[in-house]
């Protein structure tokens, strides 16, 4: 790990693109969310996610007080990079001061080198990181692809960015013996509606204590693979969720797990599986939901849902995993909300949601 001392070595990083506004879902390479990320990213092109705001001078150490950039984007894990506009002739050089505050992407280049001074060995030089930007777009811009509700939608989208919905609630260490297990490693935890525990990982400026007890909305990053610690050595192994921006969850859960598996609002249709519009045309449409590839459990499905059909090798807009088969079927039927409900009931299935065809 690089240390981010102002000795003379730091830590920053860019990514490249056009300055017009994409997609995140439409990127090039990879994304950089923490300082580890930027390690592994330096000088290639990528993008970067995180707050844009003003560079704040280092306190201490050689440069101490010094204004050496405009603005640093601060990632999740709390660490800062310094951000410039990568030269341009073309007059489109990004106006920073628009994204002030505000959770940017940035597209660019994770330049490591000499960031302060020249390669001269007799003058003073400063080696790290800097985000060399060709582009930036504010994170409410992107899509956000689901909201997690239950610990396999958590598993579903694992490594992008989600929305998760849960309790937030103090982490308290198991204290089972192991090397870890009476160790603080973190604050807080996120419980889902099906009563499993995600611990949270914020940025130092990410005030949670406010939301302890309460129900939320996380906007974040679904981390999997080592959690806390380092190949080789005592690590943690599983599910993070990297913490952007919180918000209450006003309505809270719903009434029953059943009821937040259905993410359709059942009062737009009649009983004939018809939405009725404001102007009193009505439409059918579709919905979808993952259940396990299991032969007798489609089965069972279909005897629940007689036009269901199976798209095997599909991931559709509900993120079934390689062990999953989609399943899609038409809301045009006689009894088709409690046909959804029964379904609703179903252990194995997580959410059911409409299908929008592209």
């Amino acid at each position: 790990m690089i240390s981010l001392f102002i000795s003379l070595v730091l830590m920053f990083t860019v990514c490249t693109v056009t300055a017009e506004q994409r997609s995140v879902n439409n990127m090039p390479g990879d994304t950089c969310r923490t300082m580890d990320d930027a390690e592994k990213n330096m000088n290639k092109d990528a993008v970067i996610s995180g707050r844009l705001q003003k560079f704040t001078p280092w306190q201490s150490g050689k440069g101490a007080g010094h204004m050496f950039w405009q603005w640093e984007i601060k990632l999740a894990d709390g660490t800062a990079i310094p951000v410039v506009n990568k030269n341009k002739s073309d007059g489109e050089s990004i106006v920073f001061d628009e994204y002030e505050s505000r959770n940017v992407v940035i597209y660019g280049r994770v330049f490591y080198g000499i960031i302060i001074g020249d390669s001269n060995p007799e003058h003073q030089s400063m080696t790290g990181f800097r985000i060399d930007a060709e582009g930036i777009d504010i994170t409410g811009n992107v899509i956000i692809q689901d909201t997690c509700w239950v610990y396999a939608d958590i598993q579903s989208f694992a490594d992008k960015d989600v929305i998760v919905a849960g309790k937030l609630v103090e982490y308290v260490p198991p204290g089972d013996g192991s090397k870890l297990g009476d160790e603080k490693i973190w604050n807080y935890e996120l419980l889902t509606q099906d009563n499993f525990r995600v611990p949270v990982r914020k940025d130092k400026y990410l005030n949670l204590e406010k939301f302890k007890d309460k129900e939320v909305f996380i906007n974040g990053y679904v981390k999997y693979g080592i959690i806390f610690g380092e190949p080789n050595t005592a690590n943690m192994q599983g599910y993070r969720i990297d913490a952007f921006e919180v918000s209450l969850n006003e309505t809270g859960y719903g009434n029953t797990l059943t009821d937040g598996k259905i993410r359709i609002d059942l009062t737009k249709f009649d009983d004939e599986g018809y939405r009725v519009h404001p102007d009193g045309e009505k439409s059918a449409t579709s919905y979808e939901f993952c259940i396990p590839a299991n032969d007798s459990l489609l089965a069972e499905v279909k005897a629940i849902d007689p036009t269901a059909e199976e798209m095997k090798g599909s991931k559709g807009r509900s993120g079934c995993i390689d062990e999953e088969w989609l399943v899609i079927s038409s809301t045009r039927k006689t009894g088709f909300k409690e046909i959804i409900r029964n379904l609703a009931e179903l252990k194995y299935i997580r959410k059911i949601t409409e299908t929008f065809w592209e």
